[in-house]
């Protein structure tokens, strides 16, 4: 975990250096305001939907999307790669009902999960950057829906490209925060803390209160066997803290869960449930 902490956090620090070159302030992490609340009336400001996602309706409380006519909704699907690490992404993905994790691989081929990306961001962060490449992959966990935009669409430069640049850092420290806490939450907590705080995370970056997913889907996503985790969840779901289903996990109780949570889950930004 160590070496991978290493290489995304190099990659982070190495991008907000060069933010800070051009003299734009960077936000805090997990900064993405609250939805405008007229948004959804105005002409070629704000799709439809798009208050569900954090950051199109950050960047709309600024004033009109530079590009309305270029976003379209598209819907996603599990295990669909949304871009490969050390690639080009063609698009940037603002999930509105998805669920994306972003996969760190190792010189080895070993992967992990670093970070889960819902309606609080955005995939395809390298656009905003000026880097063109990717350092991850970026799969579709969840299926759901989705605001779509293409890569060369989005433009940087001059005044206009600042408020895209803040809004693309402030999600890129929010997911550099999201990172570390993971990688010390693997490391000093036990499986029922680390999978309450996995829902958590999750649900704070979806509508609802469950997850598509199954326990042995989520078994690897937590470093562990599923073997190892149906008991676990088990033993949640006699608690009343959550209720597996053929392809879901339902959690009636988000106050309840976050009770047999670890502290990471509560100090994340962001975190609305």
């Amino acid at each position: 975990m160590g070496k991978l902490g290493g290489g995304v956090f190099r990659h982070v620090f190495g991008i907000e250096h060069f933010i800070r070159s051009l003299g734009i302030h960077c936000l805090p992490p997990g900064h993405v305001g609250p939805a405008p609340k007229h948004a959804c009336g105005r002409e070629h400001t704000l799709p439809a939907d798009s208050p569900s996602n954090r950051v199109l309706a950050t960047l709309a409380q600024g004033g009109p999307l530079p590009w309305p006519e270029q976003l379209e909704r598209v819907e996603l699907f599990a295990r669909q790669e949304l871009h490969a690490q050390g690639a080009g992404a063609s698009h940037v993905y603002f999930p509105t009902s998805a669920l994306v994790v972003l996969i760190q691989t190792l010189a080895g081929g070993a992967e992990a999960p670093v970070a889960l990306v819902g309606n609080d961001g955005l995939v395809g962060v390298a656009a905003f950057m000026g880097t063109g490449l990717e350092t991850n992959r970026a799969v579709v966990l969840q299926p759901g829906w989705a605001w779509r935009l293409p890569a060369s669409a989005v433009h940087i430069g001059g005044p206009d490209g600042v408020p895209l640049v803040r809004a693309a850092v402030g999600h890129l420290l929010s997911l550099t925060s999201q990172i570390s806490q993971t990688a010390f939450c693997q490391q000093h907590h036990n499986i029922e803390q680390r999978l309450a705080r996995w829902l958590l995370t999750a649900l704070d970056r979806l509508p609802g209160q469950e997850v598509a997913i199954d326990l042995p889907e989520l078994a690897p996503l937590l470093g562990v066997t599923a073997e190892v985790l149906a008991p676990v969840a088990k033993r949640l779901g006699a608690q009343g803290a959550l209720v597996c289903e053929p392809g879901r996990v339902v959690v009636p109780n988000c106050k309840l869960l976050r009770s047999f949570s670890c502290g990471c889950q509560a100090h994340a930004p962001g975190m609305g449930h």
